[in-house]
């Protein structure tokens, strides 16, 4: 369940699409070089993002953004502290908040309307354990739970198991070609999307030894398309989690990946994942995927219960995690750098990168219980709009993300004081 940027970008046919307005300055800004990505610029009512269209290592300013963008939010901000856990109470209130974030989960889901993304799921001839009726009926409730949001034009998604991984390979590269995509910069980009999926990793992106076991998932949006790809490994090696969509998981916690880089649709953005990546800390941006994957996937609050709390406590600390005090906690949440230019960055770190799913599924499940689960995808829309997290953050729950992630940080300490982390 791993999120790579598979050269992958989208666009709504429905999305809200402001013009980009002709200015002067955009002649003489736009395509230059920038040394540090996700630099801001504004000028002439432009808002211009300094990007790495080139690679890692060469940064140029995009095309200009209308500073009056307007992403999609269905929802009214700041979310209304009303409900049965709010950001006051919350620590009255931490046995609750599982079942109350499942809930509101369930319960989004029934009340939004019906939303059909066309897709298509290709299963490898020898990944028998997928039945692809399953799979469809997660994805329509993650459909409905983001309803409102920007979401893909077009989701293909590939799954596979260690025999079929050849087969991956090829049916990428078909499918790639068949849509007529975007070469991607990457030659072995298909090569590598599967190795991500059956090899040890190092960090997001970075894989290490030979392929084995087909246990992880990447999802992203094509470059310069309007499409999302998910790539998903069905494990065959794993008896005690073996793949089960209503237990794991992945087909939906990647899907919610392809969603918050569409949130980016109709900004300048060449690589929706990649400014995506630069908004969001890694413990969001895995946090929200495991929370509302399983969350949605399940199909009872003692499904989700047993499968979160295996998840949550299942730790792999980082060394510059600072302990599961509320102070340790908050440090965690409130430090995290996700510019991906800077070597400190949560997404160069694997051991931090890979707490999100973990402590980060924690936290976003409390800010499920607390705000809704379309609260959490505002955060990311916002940030399409030009906020800063903190900016977001505030505009989405009306306290400032100081507060809020010293609230979390205490929420976190009580859970994992009542129920320890372990490796």
């Amino acid at each position: 369940m791993r999120k790579i940027s598979l050269v992958i970008v989208s666009i709504l046919a429905t999305s809200l699409l402001l013009p980009i307005y002709a200015s002067s300055a955009a002649s003489s800004i736009a395509g230059t070089s920038c040394a540090t990505a996700g630099d801001i610029k504004i000028i002439g009512g432009l808002r211009y993002f300094c990007g790495r269209p080139g690679g890692q290592d060469h940064f140029n300013w995009d095309k200009g953004t209308p500073t009056k963008f307007v992403a999609r939010i269905p929802i009214t901000l700041p979310v209304a502290q009303t409900g049965k856990i709010t950001f006051a109470n919350a620590l009255d209130h931490v046995s609750e908040i599982p079942a109350t974030a499942w809930q509101r989960i369930q319960d989004t889901i029934n009340a939004n309307p019906t939303v059909v993304v066309p897709h298509q799921l290709i299963v490898g001839p020898k990944t028998t354990s997928v039945t692809k009726t399953l799979e469809e009926s997660i994805l329509s409730r993650e459909f409905k739970l983001w309803s409102g949001f920007s979401q893909t034009k077009y989701l293909t998604a590939i799954l596979f198991n260690s025999a079929d991984a050849n087969w991956a390979i090829g049916a990428l590269n078909k499918v790639m070609k068949d849509k007529k995509y975007p070469a991607s910069q990457d030659p072995q980009e298909a090569l590598h999307s599967v190795q991500q999926n059956c090899s040890a990793s190092l960090k997001p992106g970075q894989t290490t030894g030979p392929m084995g076991d087909c246990n992880g998932g990447n999802a992203g949006q094509v470059a310069g398309s309007n499409d999302a790809i998910e790539m998903l490994g069905v494990t065959t090696a794993d008896p005690q989690h073996g793949w089960d969509p209503t237990d794991n998981g992945e087909v939906s916690h990647e899907y919610t990946h392809t969603v918050q880089s569409a949130q980016f649709i109709g900004t300048a953005a060449g690589d929706q994942n990649y400014y995506e990546q630069n908004f969001m800390p890694c413990w969001m941006n895995e946090g929200q995927a495991n929370a509302s994957g399983i969350g949605a996937a399940t199909t009872s609050l003692d499904q989700y219960i047993n499968k979160r709390n295996d998840t949550v406590t299942r730790v792999e600390v980082a060394k510059e995690f600072k302990g599961f005090t509320a102070a340790g906690l908050k440090d965690y949440l409130y430090s995290q750098i996700p510019n991906q230019s800077k070597p400190n960055s949560c997404y160069n770190t694997g051991p931090l990168y890979r707490m999100g799913y973990s402590v980060g599924f924690a936290a976003t499940e409390a800010l499920f219980a607390i705000g809704g689960p379309q609260s959490t995808m505002a955060l990311v829309a916002r940030g399409a709009m030009g906020d800063t997290f903190a900016q977001a953050f505030k505009a989405v729950y009306g306290i400032t993300w100081d507060q809020g992630s010293t609230i979390l940080g205490q929420i976190l300490a009580a859970e994992y004081a009542a129920a320890p982390a372990r490796n």
